[in-house]
């Protein structure tokens, strides 16, 4: 495939929309690895899950989104939980599933405005679901990626099929003309020795990076992942922390 020019700019304020080619790949906490790279390279970076489903009800009746409470710590942000994720449910079912029991109007826009943040900071803005899953009432996370424009960090768990699911991701992407930026494998289970992603790099020249399995829960920097990324294919694939 031909390689982007453009793929890897970031946005003249800074930021990053992280998406998946599936739910529960890690987008949070890869987008917590990110953040620790944006702040050794020394950056503020602004955290933002615009809505979230399957939060857990708390003794006092609110609602804790855990992706949010993890990435405020990962980008040690002094940003309130409700300013990272404004909009929060409590059934386990897609957001446009859960807005529309709710009998709610949240839409696309309504996303956007709550991922703003100050110039001096660095937009990271984590979707729910994959590329294709409905967000609001009027769109999926495709639709947001648009109207935010930043590059895209594409996340695949490393896992039979993951190479069929990142190519279709990839051309969503594209296809959408937005920017993609770097793929990330995700290690999403201890003792996978076997990568599944092996031949990726035939088929795209997209940065690839792999993350390795946080005992811990804890996220960590990339290894020689950068904001600006030269547009070639990452020889010896699946660098690894």
């Amino acid at each position: 495939m031909d390689s982007d020019q453009n793929t890897t700019e970031t946005t003249s304020m800074g930021g990053f929309f992280i998406t998946g080619t599936d739910t529960d790949v890690g987008k949070t906490f890869v987008s917590g690895c990110i953040a620790t790279n944006l702040i050794q390279a020394g950056k503020n970076v602004a955290p933002r899950k615009p809505i979230a489903s399957g939060c857990i009800r708390q003794t006092d009746g609110s609602l804790l989104a855990e992706d949010a409470l993890f990435l405020q710590n990962a980008c040690q942000s002094d940003d309130s939980l409700d300013k990272i994720c404004p909009y929060q449910f409590e059934p386990a079912v897609s957001p446009h599933t859960a807005i529309k029991r709710a009998n709610l109007s949240i839409t696309l826009s309504d996303l956007a405005l709550g991922c703003r943040t100050s110039d001096e900071h660095f937009t990271l803005v984590e979707g729910a679901g994959g590329f294709y899953s409905p967000i609001a009432r009027d769109g999926l996370n495709k639709d947001l990626a648009v109207l935010l424009d930043h590059p895209v960090i594409l996340v695949v768990a490393n896992k039979l099929g993951c190479i069929n699911q990142t190519l279709l991701s990839i051309e969503a992407i594209k296809s959408a003309g937005l920017r993609l930026h770097s793929i990330i494998i995700n290690q999403v289970a201890a003792g996978t020795e076997r990568d599944h992603s092996e031949g990726l790099t035939d088929f795209t020249d997209s940065p690839i990076f792999a993350v390795n399995y946080s005992e811990n829960g804890q996220p960590f920097a990339i290894t020689d992942w950068q904001i600006n990324l030269v547009p070639t294919k990452v020889n010896g694939h699946l660098i690894s922390p």
